[in-house]
């Protein structure tokens, strides 16, 4: 680690809640001394507690809030608060432990079968970048395969009590080979399986070769036994194009990126940019880097830093992400609804590097846009000889439900891209 030269500038401070400034300082694994003091002196002042827990929930840190409120001022907080902190971590961590042992078998079945798997998020995630499986909240199982193996796989796994989501309409399922992705649920409804034959979906960037994956894989304890998981430089790069595609919705998501870099020092930085070059992705991960140093105040190598110095867009993009990253909690869904999908196009169009992208993205939207919903069918049950005018219905539902703001604000956004590329 160096220190930070002048070439690397934050974006400008966000406004934010003391409740807000709180989690942000407990969401870590390693907190320096005035940090701690920092800390102290916020809990001492009213505080609304119940606020608190419901934004460290939804943006899944709340583990490391327990966490670092137990070890620095375990008698500032309220006894009823504690209690329900306690008691949802350790609903946490046993589901936590519970599907790390799931995962185990299933990679052990996967392999006797003669099928590479590669696990991903989730459990490896909690081990690997915050060094403690109770750390890091997941609910599911996210395993990677060659496409090939994907129907020999979900044959096993249905031999195992594992059953395809049931849906509606077909439209839905069509979706999944948009998103490179197939769920299947245990018998009990315990388990959920994310079976993924990309990493990302088919208008994304980030699309490794499977094989060259698997080659530079590397070893984890995870449950007792030895199995393999993404390289560190994957893994980071996977990380911060995650969190794009998502658009950084959850703080976990930046705890993710500077947790795994503060654990592993060894991160071969020249290589990683190289891939995420290769990849048409350097500027999510400067994204996702940036993100991590900005918040969680982590420093970066040189090399990194010079990179997000010479792209200008990243400060915009990072400070659109920290404002809106506190925006929503509060709003009803259809509000939430109407800024969300166009500021989701808008910021998927200027994250992504190349055309071919964009215009798959497009595509993507408007497909999306105009293929019938479960929603449709209930809103309108019509005879299958019929069904084809759930086409005309779905953009006129929309239409009623949103108007023509979102689609006119995502233009305009998106037509900004013009102005601040680099």
């Amino acid at each position: 680690m160096i220190t930070l030269p002048q070439i690397f500038a934050y974006t400008q401070p966000f406004s934010t809640t003391k409740e807000v400034e709180l989690l942000v300082y407990c969401a870590n694994t390693k907190i320096d001394p005035q940090t701690v003091v920092k800390i102290q002196q916020l809990v001492t002042t009213e505080t609304d507690w119940h606020y608190l827990i419901k934004i460290a929930t939804w943006h899944r840190v709340q583990t490391l809030l327990y966490t670092n409120l137990k070890e620095i001022c375990p008698n500032q907080v309220p006894p009823n608060i504690w209690e329900d902190l306690h008691s949802h971590c350790q609903k946490i961590t046993l589901n936590n432990l519970f599907l790390t042992h799931k995962l185990v078998n299933i990679l052990q079945l996967l392999a006797k079968n003669h099928i590479h798997a590669i696990p991903f998020k989730g459990s490896v995630l909690a081990v690997s970048a915050y060094g403690n499986l109770a750390l890091r909240k997941f609910s599911d199982l996210d395993i990677l395969v060659q496409k090939k193996d994907i129907h020999r796989t979900i044959e096993i796994l249905e031999s195992q009590n594992y059953q395809s989501k049931a849906y509606l309409t077909e439209a839905r399922q069509e979706l999944q080979e948009v998103f490179c992705e197939y769920s299947l649920l245990s018998a009990d409804g315990r388990v959920l399986i994310d079976l993924h034959w990309e990493l990302t979906p088919t208008y994304f960037a980030f699309k490794p070769n499977f094989d060259a994956l698997w080659n530079r894989l590397q070893p984890i304890s995870l449950a007792g036994q030895n199995i393999l998981q993404l390289s560190l430089e994957d893994s980071l790069l996977y990380l911060c194009v995650h969190g794009c595609k998502d658009l950084w919705q959850r703080l976990a998501w930046i705890c993710d990126v500077a947790e795994l870099i503060k654990l592993h020092p060894e991160i071969a930085w020249k290589k990683l940019l190289e891939q995420a070059q290769k990849q048409d992705c350097e500027r999510m991960l400067l994204l996702g880097l940036f993100l991590a140093a900005d918040i969680q105040k982590l420093q970066l190598p040189e090399i990194i830093q010079q990179r997000i110095a010479q792209n200008s867009i990243i400060h915009t993009l990072a400070t659109e992400v920290k404002t809106r990253l506190w925006m929503h909690i509060d709003e009803p869904l259809d509000v939430f609804e109407r800024s969300f999908w166009s500021w989701r196009l808008a910021f998927h169009f200027r994250v992504m590097e190349s055309w071919r992208h964009k215009i798959l993205l497009c595509l993507f939207v408007l497909r999306f846009a105009i293929t019938p919903k479960d929603q449709d069918y209930v809103a309108l049950p019509l005879p299958n000889y019929l069904a084809g005018l759930y086409y005309m219905i779905r953009p006129v539902r929309l239409i009623i439900k949103f108007g023509l703001t979102p689609l006119k604000r995502g233009l305009d956004l998106c037509a900004s891209w013009l102005s601040d590329r680099p």
